[in-house]
């Protein structure tokens, strides 16, 4: 296993421990309930399939982000901790 591997799953592993609380965020409960009206409206004029693949993708996009700004304080935490150059 490779440290990205290795770092893809310690991500996992916080989210499903509730150490990384998203929904302690400010606003979040407010932006939820805008996301759900935008959803609404989609979903009436687009339709289920459409609704589906936009939240897949945006899942997709979400998750590859969150785990490329994990990667990234991870490995930042360690230069600062160690004092390497970049």
């Amino acid at each position: 296993m490779d440290m990205d591997d290795y770092l893809a799953e310690l991500l996992d592993y916080e989210i499903e421990n509730h150490h990384l609380d998203f929904q302690k965020l400010p606003g979040y409960q407010e932006r939820l309930e805008r996301i759900c009206a935008c959803h609404d409206r989609i979903h009436g004029v687009f339709g289920l399939d459409f609704l589906d693949q936009l939240s897949d993708l945006h899942a997709e996009t979400s998750s590859l982000e969150r785990l490329a700004c994990f990667r990234h304080g991870f490995r930042l935490a360690l230069r600062l901790v160690l004092d390497l150059p970049r």
